[in-house]
């Protein structure tokens, strides 16, 4: 025994090296020979090579397997080992191989001598033999039965470096030793051996592997096998790796890696066993991360888990606290209440409700206790339990539950535990004695005092936080006097209690404990925090008092601010509680004076409390001070109640189809299915489909199709199953529908290549039993594969077997009906759909896809009186549609002709719209005066005459613009012009002074600057551009005196101020009527003269020089850019320098008139015209010379001797005369190059104008005539 123990020794001390060989080999030579056991140890090792072994026969070998066999199963391990050395010793017996040494191992294994192993292991090695698979087995065994797993280990690493092949239990009990020594190391490095010597390895052997890593304390090792799992060997995980890489994360802390795994699982939709699920919500709720683990529960049940265990709805419940969703964490508790769980443990209850110490939803906390008090004795509740139940009921103002609840687990320490020591449970219970609104306040005081004598006797030491609740209940109650005298004593107890190493902190309701270290030296400190912590509950206290104290507030806040102690966050939420509950606004204005917002812990929930009590309130004034006030200190308050319905409404969402889809996979979990499995199965599609989970119903087909139980089995001892038809139409639906938006989809032309061979299988199976849903998405994938005669083909068919077509195949026999060009079976369809009828007897309505194929065939098939027919008499082929496949078929007149008074405004809106942008404005104005007809033209809109006006404007349809605006001005269908918005106006105004002027109406123009009551002011530029119109008349006379009654409507009729172009326009028509200079030496004035009048009479004589000067400025420019065009002076901020409708000829005469007559030119002016000579007559051209000379020497204005122009003007005729000018348009009117040739015939109305009476302003003309 001493030889076997060496042997162990050594072997244990070994270490895996590459020579290792060597040091086994010394190891095997040292032998001790005094033991009495030597002889069974020696070594096996021939003197002679293998080469001169002779052959051995099958007969001796087997006799020897067998009868080695008979040691191994009857234990003989001695006559094993005896037999091994007799054969390594008898050259005539076959060579040791690693069989014969396999079943001497497993002989040794199966008694337990370990102490053996070892050497036979060495002795393998030496006779350079490689153990077996089952050899590694047999010895790892041995090793478990005695917990070596350091051996296991080390064995393990050399046998895997050798390229030994490992059993699975050989496998997973090595990775369990890895674990158990926390070797992760040694896992990688057997996992890469393994994966060299050629091991075909799976996800279970490498799930084991980073469960031994993780048991190590590696993540980051187990994430590296999992990488290897997935990059070198190619394999793909089931879900038990990503559970023990999950698992290895929590466990060693690495939560937000464990959360992005269940990320991926999410992803590659893995599915993984509950457990995991538990372990990390546990984790993360320990850690304070509750929205995460909602999230993770979440996700489990969309997995598929159906039945979670107590211990993981209930990690869910605190989460769903945690997390602020109350609805969810009752949902939880509901369904631990209805598991009845046999055999409940008191701690796992227990645990559970202290996890709801610091919860909102008190509600929930209660109902908790109460079934634990159903399920256990008042000795085997944990006091913490009393402790949240006490906290619960006062926060819910049972104050007379609560004292119950305190009183029984007084009486239930009497006989089997002591009174706690733990001070948690007297606080809650004076929290909730000061919360008390109902009782008597004398019973709720002698209660308080109870408690404190019990505490007082069980608690060694009273700690500040007890008299600050105590205080709080004396306040609450009014027992201001006993409340001075506590206070009194706290003061004087604050030295005793110095030398204690805790104190605890009351939170805003004096609930929550917070440990704070004190330690010696800091006495002025610790009575600091000591009065901060009394005064906390004492004003807590008076904030739940039933009368109004909020004055005592204020006196123990004033008295904080004189002791120089901090305002904290629950003083300031007791302050405003009690402010809003008894309405002492003034109080709540000063709190923001004496707040400091750098003392408090959290300054924007503080303040945000504050600011949500006063909105709440309905006191906005003092809610906007409080908010400026927190943000010219840099705080966003939050305020509640913001999105807290649409929350609820996104959190209750139904998810019928992840049970459905959980059923189903255990439904085929089963070797061997039956009908009504399959069946089952094809429910549960169902439920996908309409939870639109298309990706899940193509699960669902493809693990039923490939189940084993629907093969035929020729002997017919039971039928096949057969794949229902329902779930073959639900798997062609899914995959004839387009993936979601994000989906990850590179190419999907396979989804219709599968969806033809399940179509193919669908119409084998169930030729016989077919409806029509089934043939509808035959055609429909035959419509998508473009085989329009197939679809055809179908559809008759089915009309033949009588069979009801869904929506899709009707649209696509229309469609490919009408692409085959057989219009009858388009009528056809449209005479099936009139022939349904519902169960009142009307005509079922038809789809919008149906009826706009529809429609459109027959449109194109130019059958108007069937789509009209169609629109009229069938439900859902709307007017709308018919007007859109019309104008998409270039059929606007027809559309403009369909249109009647069934259409709507909004499909007239439509129509308006497409045909203005199809550059036919005139089928536009068109179908604007037909709705106007029919709905009466107080329906248009006046934005759409304005734009269909624009529209013919620019087509140079100005005929038809002004029979459309004339309905306005006329007023002839009830609407006038007066009654349109003032734009309209101004638009309507502008647009006809265009047309007219372009036409030359110069009645109708004028009549235009006649009307009344308009809305929009009429300015000056208006009379400029209808006198320009005039003025540019191909009838020079005519359009000289329109140009001057124009003139006197602006100077009798309203008040606008005329413009200096305005009176040179007025001069140039007298020039051209011959009504500038007086005629002959009459003393009578003349026009003009008169004109110059009202010029120098009103102030105006700058704007007319300013303006001739700008004139003559733009006739030089002229000059100098040929062939420039003329720009109509309608720009109403008159900043164009090159507008002018004036020859330089006129110019001249209207500047030497001017000046002759009071108005004298400057030398500039007269340099300027000078610089025309070329385009004036030389009698003028002389004048302005002298007038030049005549200003340079002082003179002022003097005649030229022996000048007389005449003020008619001298026409030059010239051989080729330069083609005139051509006027742009006004500003206001659209930008077109079309004008219509004006009448001549004015010459007669000429005459008649001018020997009519223009008033006072034109009498002259009259005298002149007479």
């Amino acid at each position: 025994m001493l030889r076997a123990r060496r042997l162990v020794t050594l072997w244990q001390r070994a270490q895996p090296v590459t020579d290792a060989s060597l040091q086994r080999l010394s190891m095997s030579l040292a032998r001790i020979d005094a033991a009495p056991v030597s002889v069974l140890h020696r070594r096996w090792m021939s003197s002679e090579g293998m080469n001169n072994v002779p052959f051995e026969t099958d007969e001796n070998m087997t006799k020897l397997l067998a009868e080695l066999d008979t040691f191994r199963e009857t234990g003989k391990w001695r006559q094993a080992l005896k037999l091994l050395d007799r054969v390594d010793k008898d050259a005539a017996l076959p060579a040791l191989d690693p069989v014969m040494y396999e079943r001497a191992i497993a002989a040794c294994a199966r008694m337990g001598k370990v102490e053996v192993l070892p050497g036979l292991l060495n002795n393998m090695l030496v006779d350079d033999l490689t153990p077996t698979s089952a050899t590694m087995d047999f010895i790892i065994q041995a090793y478990l039965a005695k917990e070596h797993w350091g051996l296991i280990v080390q064995l393990a690493s050399e046998a895997t470096a050798m390229g030994v092949q490992l059993s699975p239990a050989a496998f997973h009990a090595i990775m369990e030793a890895c674990g158990q020594v926390r070797d992760a190391d040694s896992t990688f490095s057997i996992m890469e051996q393994l994966s060299e010597a050629g091991m075909p390895l799976t996800s279970d052997h490498y799930a084991a592997a980073i469960r031994a890593a993780g048991m190590g304390k590696r993540p980051d090792t187990a994430m590296a096998l999992f990488v290897q799992m997935e990059e070198q060997d190619g394999l793909k995980d089931n879900g038990a790796a990503f559970s023990q890489l999950i698992r290895a994360q929590v466990l060693n802390g690495e939560l937000e890696q464990a959360l992005q795994s269940f990320a991926t699982v999410s992803q590659r939709g893995l599915i993984l066993d509950e457990p995991i699920y538990t372990c990390t919500i546990d984790s993360l709720v320990a850690n304070k991360k509750h929205w995460q683990a909602t999230r993770l529960f979440e996700q489990m049940l969309e997995g598929g888990e159906k039945h979670p265990s107590v211990f993981c709805l209930g990690r869910a419940m605190l989460a769903y606290t945690g997390a602020n969703r109350s609805q969810h964490a009752w949902a939880c508790w509901k369904k631990i209440v209805d598991i009845n769980e046999p055999n409940p443990v008191a701690m796992k209850y227990n645990k559970m409700l202290q996890g709801l110490t610091h919860v909102r939803d008190t509600q929930l906390a209660v109902k908790v206790f109460d079934h634990i008090q159903t399920l256990f004795e008042p000795g085997q509740i944990h006091q913490g339990a009393y402790t949240t139940a006490i906290r619960a009921h006062g926060r819910l103002g049972n104050t007379q539950r609560a004292v119950d609840l305190f009183d029984e687990y007084v009486e239930s320490c009497k006989d089997t535990r002591r009174v706690s020591r733990f001070v948690g449970i007297y606080l809650a219970l004076f929290n909730a004695l000061s919360r008390d609104t109902v009782r008597d306040p004398a019973l709720n005081t002698r209660d308080a005092k109870r408690a404190w004598k019990i505490m007082s006797a069980n608690v060694p030491v009273v700690l500040p936080p007890a008299y600050a609740s105590l205080a709080g209940v004396f306040a609450s109650t009014g027992e201001m006097e006993t409340l001075e005298e506590l206070i009194g004593h706290a003061e004087r107890s604050w030295g005793a209690s110095a030398d204690m190493t805790q104190q605890q902190e009351v939170d805003e309701d004096g609930d929550e404990l917070e440990a704070v270290a004190v330690f010696e030296g800091e006495d002025a400190e610790l009575g600091s925090d000591n009065d901060v912590l009394l005064f906390n509950g004492v004003i807590s206290g008076l904030c739940k008092a039933r009368d109004d104290q909020t004055a005592n507030i204020e006196a123990y806040l004033d008295m904080m601010l004189s002791r120089g102690l901090p305002i904290t966050d629950s003083i300031v939420r007791a302050t405003t509680d009690a402010c809003v509950r008894f309405e002492n606004w003034e109080l709540m204005r000063n709190l923001m004076k004496v707040v400091d917002i750098d003392a408090l812990k959290n300054p924007e929930v503080c303040t945000g409390d504050t600011v949500s009590k006063l909105l709440d309130a309905g006191k906005w004034s003092l809610g906007r001070e409080w908010l400026m006030f927190c943000h010219r200190r840099g705080l966003h308050p939050p305020v509640r109640r913001k999105m807290e319905l649409l929350r609820e409404m996104c959190e209750n969402k139904s998810k019928e189809w992840r049970i459905a889809y959980s059923l189903a996979n255990e439904t085929m979990s089963f070797r061997r299915l039956v009908q009504n499995n399959v069946n089952s199965v094809a429910d549960a599609a169902e439920v996908c489909r309409n939870a639109d989970r298309m990706d899940l119903v193509i699960k669902l087909f493809d693990a039923a199709a490939g189940h084993s139980s629907l093969r035929f089995f020729r002997n017919h001892q039971r039928q096949p199953v057969v794949v229902p038809l329902s779930l073959y139409k639900n798997a062609i639906l899914a995959l004839l529908r387009q993936p979601k938006a994000g989906a990850v989809e590179v190419d999907d032309s396979w989804r219709m290549v599968k969806a033809e061979r399940i179509c193919r299988q669908m119409l084998e199976v169930h030729g016989k039993h077919l409806d029509g849903d089934a043939l509808s998405m035959a055609i429909s994938i035959k419509a998508t594969a473009g085989d329009h005669d197939d679809v055809g083909a179908l559809y008759e068919s089915m009309r033949a077997l009588g069979l009801e077509p869904n929506s899709y195949a009707q649209n696509a026999a229309i469609i490919a009906f009408s692409r085959q060009r057989r219009t009858d079976q388009v009528l056809a369809i449209r005479d099936e759909l009139l022939a349904r009828c519902d169960e009142n007897g009307k005509i079922q309505t038809v789809e919008s896809n149906v009826a706009r194929s529809l429609l459109l065939s027959l449109a194109l098939a130019h059958e108007d009186n069937a789509l009209r027919d169609a629109v009229q008499n069938l439900p859902g082929c709307t007017m709308e549609m018919a007007l859109d496949v019309l104008m998409n078929t270039n059929r606007s007149t027809d559309a403009v002709e369909l249109f009647n008074e069934n259409a709507t405004s909004e499909s007239f809106e439509a129509l308006f719209h497409q045909l203005c942008q199809s550059g036919n404005p005139v089928l536009g104005a068109t179908l604007l005066l037909k709705h106007s007809r029919l709905h009466g033209l107080s329906q248009v809109h006046p934005n759409r005459v304005i734009r269909v006006t624009n529209a013919l404007i620019e087509k140079g349809n100005l005929v038809e613009t002004e029979k459309l605006l004339q309905v306005y001005v006329d007023g002839t269908d009830g609407v006038s012009l007066k009654q349109m918005p003032p734009y309209f106006q101004q638009h309507t105004m502008e647009m006809l002074l265009f047309i007219y002027g372009e036409f030359g109406h110069f009645d109708a123009m004028r009549s235009l600057f006649e009307k009344e009551l308009l809305a929009f002011p009429l300015e000056v530029a208006h009379y400029e551009a209808a006198m320009e119109y005039c003025t540019e008349s191909r009838d020079e006379l005519a359009g000289a005196v329109a140009s001057l009654k124009l003139f006197e409507l602006l100077r009798t009729k309203g008040f606008i101020r005329p413009s200096g172009y305005t009176y040179l326009l007025t001069l140039q028509s007298c020039l051209r009527l011959e009504r500038l200079e007086p005629a002959n030496a009459s003393a009578v004035k003349s026009m003009g003269q008169i004109i110059l009048d009202d010029v120098r009479e009103h102030g105006f004589l700058d704007g007319v020089a300013d303006e001739l000067a700008k004139q003559v400025a733009s006739a030089i420019k002229r000059v100098q850019v040929k062939n420039q065009k003329v720009i109509r002076r309608i720009n109403k901020d008159r900043e164009s320098a090159f507008t002018s409708v004036m020859s330089a000829d006129e110019l001249a005469r209207i500047a030497l008139f001017c000046h002759r007559h009071g108005l004298p030119m400057t030398t500039k002016l007269v340099n300027d015209l000078l610089k025309l000579h070329q385009d004036l007559p030389t009698m003028v051209s002389n004048e302005l010379a002298f007038i030049k000379r005549s200003l340079e020497e002082g003179l002022g204005v003097v005649a030229a001797p022996g000048s007389s122009i005449p003020s008619k003007r001298v026409v030059k005729t010239k051989k080729t005369a330069a083609p005139k000018a051509k006027r742009a348009p006004a500003s206001f009117a659209p930008n077109t190059g079309l004008r219509r040739p004006r009448s001549k015939s004015y010459e007669a109305a000429v005459r008649a104008a001018s020997d009519a009476r223009w008033g006072v302003v034109l009498e002259p003309i009259a005298t002149d005539k007479d």
